[in-house]
């Protein structure tokens, strides 16, 4: 086992056991990081809500939008001016609001294995259902865990998902609702049932403010109650416009799912008023079932030993910079807001603008230090709020946070950043020109102008390059281990392996061979030190051999343009010697994956190979495959159906363009296979 990976397994098993301590013990939940006089453990309830940035609240000075119950909270509790999200993106932010830990660490949003199964049994819901609280979540997850539902049987004591498509739904009498009031229902009638003597936390989550995205004429259906809501008060314009600072955009953000959405949204006055005018009224319907929750609260005496936490989880563009959506690196899209009720509050505090800035990954923390529970204490986790964490850390605010969006998708560009309270860096991964960003947040708060290649900030940009590369090792030493993939491979394997260390970046640790890995002769010899590279401990080979194998060979051994000569292993040397670096490769432990040679051209390559000796090797090494169940990629395959395209001509090796196709397709096995086993 490597250093690496025995390290992250020591900090995973010491995190886990710190986190049983309480629940042996869960009669004395006081814990260590309450200074309140109140110290019983405290019921929770976190609500979350989809697309909502920080100003489109009345608190906050919105001038439309009406939410008297998340203004009536945060005049009795505390609203958070700083807060942001670590990833812009709902999948990946609301995982990160379950754990306590950014995206780099947890490794979940969309098109990604599931959150690990050890992860969401140390998220804040699983910690509290162990340590006695009866737990609930209503509405939108979001959230693929590995085990599926029999893992969040374990986070949950009553799961009720309700999703937005469609918003209105059919009841069994022919009626219809909205998905906002019917999440609202199943959290009052949850409280409604609650127990006296039983703490307990319920998560719930709405999907307002998203946009139906399926349905582009009725974008964002409001609920019945907020129908006429705003009818006939004109809307505002966005202060950022789609025309200087959309155009001084890099092409690949024009060209982004941003802008798509923008067309579908706010792309022509009248379709601006009225998907404006419907995202106020699906927010004003959150907000009315946001009071439900609190008059129930009242109503059934448990305000005062309740504590509240309301956040959004990500930004919105609402036709800011002519785009829409959010994903990318401006404060549009990161800064969220966030509202506490503690009723542990002195009345002096109540009502208090907190400056210091705040994440979505403190969520987890801020519930754990209300019921008593230790919170993580890894670097990259979140912290309780100040609110409720001890001094000593309420006096270190953050220095900064990493920030970034690591969804793989062809419209929507990722990038990885740090922001402190002054500056922000950005570095858009698939797009190393013209993809780096520095903003000064004190002079220019907008973030109109790139100061990335200004030579007087060369020192800012170096700093901010360092701070944002030491936050990503601090987080992915925070999560579990990736796993490790072991490329064994010729000179073929040697042109894509760039492109498939790239597409499984943060999917995979990729590991290769410096040499050519050549045939099976050397390959059977050197095998078990692959196998030991960079610590061994691989979950998946991939490995191709062959196309040295039936090269001609002189009798010395060197390559020969001799179609005469013999092959440097024949067809049954060649199995034999397969068999050997097979068997090797089981015995490890990891999941082998066989890729076929690919094709050799006719017309003379050199040295001599017979095009028609490809498909005799590939048919011996399929039959060993077969025996063994061996999962198989076939290049070859792939490779022949585009062949005029991606190969060089007369020439075994493929062009750049083709060892990227051929770097796809073999992430994308990779990846197929790493979920099988997931």
């Amino acid at each position: 086992m490597n250093l690496r990976t025995t390290l992250h397994r020591l900090a995973m098993s010491t995190m886990l056991l710190t986190f049983a301590i309480p629940v042996a013990a869960a009669d004395d939940r006081r814990g260590t990081h309450q200074t309140h006089e109140k110290m019983e453990p405290l019921n929770v309830v976190v609500i979350v809500s989809d697309d909502h940035r920080a100003d489109v609240l009345g608190c906050a000075g919105h001038p439309i939008v009406r939410t008297p119950n998340l203004d009536r909270l945060a005049a009795d509790g505390v609203r958070f001016e700083n807060a942001f999200v670590t990833t812009s993106i709902c999948a990946a932010s609301r995982a990160s609001i379950l754990t306590g830990l950014p995206e780099r660490a947890h490794h979940f949003t969309f098109g990604r294995p599931p959150l690990a199964e050890s992860l969401a049994g140390t998220s804040y819901p699983a910690r509290l259902r162990a340590a006695g609280h009866r737990t609930g979540f209503v509405g939108k997850f979001g959230i693929s865990v590995e085990g599926g539902r029999a893992t969040i049987d374990r986070m949950f004591d009553e799961f009720t998902p309700i999703t937005r498509t469609p918003y209105l739904k059919t009841l069994p009498d022919g009626s219809t609702r909205h998905a906002t009031d019917l999440i609202g229902d199943a959290a009052v009638d949850f409280l409604e049932r609650a127990a006296t003597n039983q703490p307990f936390c319920l998560s719930i989550s709405f999907n307002a403010g998203h946009a139906e995205d399926g349905d582009l004429e009725h974008h964002f259906p409001p609920p019945a109650t907020e129908a006429d809501l705003h009818a006939g008060v004109p809307m505002p314009r966005p202060r950022l416009d789609g025309g200087r600072h959309f155009e001084d955009q890099p092409v690949f953000l024009r060209e982004s799912m941003n802008r798509d959405r923008y067309r579908w949204r706010w792309d022509a006055p009248e379709k601006y008023d009225r998907n404006l005018r419907n995202y106020f009224r699906m927010l004003a319907g959150l907000d009315r079932n946001v009071g439900r929750v609190l008059t129930a609260l009242d109503r059934l005496g448990l305000a005062d030993d309740t504590m509240v936490i309301f956040i959004g989880d990500n930004g919105y563009y609402m036709g800011e910079r002519g785009f829409a959506g959010k994903w990318s690196h401006y404060e549009e899209s990161l800064r969220i807001p966030m509202i506490v009720f503690d009723p542990r509050l002195d009345a002096a505090d109540r009502g208090r603008l907190e400056t210091a800035t705040t994440l979505n990954i403190d969520v987890s923390p801020t519930v754990l230090a209300a019921a008593g529970l230790p919170h993580p204490s890894p670097p990259a986790a979140g912290r309780p709020l100040p609110i409720v964490q001890e001094a000593a850390l309420r006096a270190s605010p953050r220095a900064g946070f990493l920030c970034e969006h690591g969804m793989k998708h062809p419209d929507i560009p990722r990038w990885v950043g740090y922001r402190t309270g002054d500056l922000k860096y950005a570095r858009y991964l698939d797009h190393p020109e013209g993809g780096e960003f520095l903003h000064d947040l004190r002079t220019d708060p907008d973030e109109s102008v790139n100061l990335a290649d200004v030579p007087a900030r060369a020192t800012d940009l170096a700093e901010m390059r360092r701070a944002c590369d030491a936050a990503i090792l601090e987080a992915s030493a925070a999560g579990p281990p990736l796993p490790r993939v072991l490329m064994i491979g010729d000179s073929i394997s040697m042109g894509y392996h760039a492109t498939v260390a790239a597409s499984l970046d943060d999917e995979a640790g990729i590991v290769r061979p410096r040499e050519n890995c050549e045939g099976t002769t050397k390959g059977a010899d050197r095998i078990e030190a692959w196998l030991d590279l960079d610590g061994g401990d691989f979950d998946v080979v991939h490995f191709n051999f062959g196309l040295h194998d039936l090269k001609r060979v002189r009798p010395d051994g060197r390559n020969s343009d001799d179609p005469t000569d013999a092959p440097q292993a024949d067809l049954d040397r060649y199995e034999s010697q397969l068999r050997r670096i097979l068997k090797a490769i089981m015995a490890s432990g990891a999941v082998p994956v066989f890729c076929t040679t690919t094709p050799v051209p006719k017309g003379g390559v050199r040295p001599h190979r017979t095009p028609s000796d490809v498909d005799r090797y590939n048919a011996r090494a399929l039959e060993i495959m077969k025996e063994n169940a061996v999962a198989v990629n076939d290049l070859n395959a792939f490779a022949t159906s585009r062949l005029a395209e991606i190969q060089i001509p007369v020439n075994v090796h493929f062009t750049d363009r083709g060892s990227a196709a051929l770097g796809d397709e073999v992430a994308s096995r990779i990846r197929a296979v790493l979920r099988r086993r997931n």
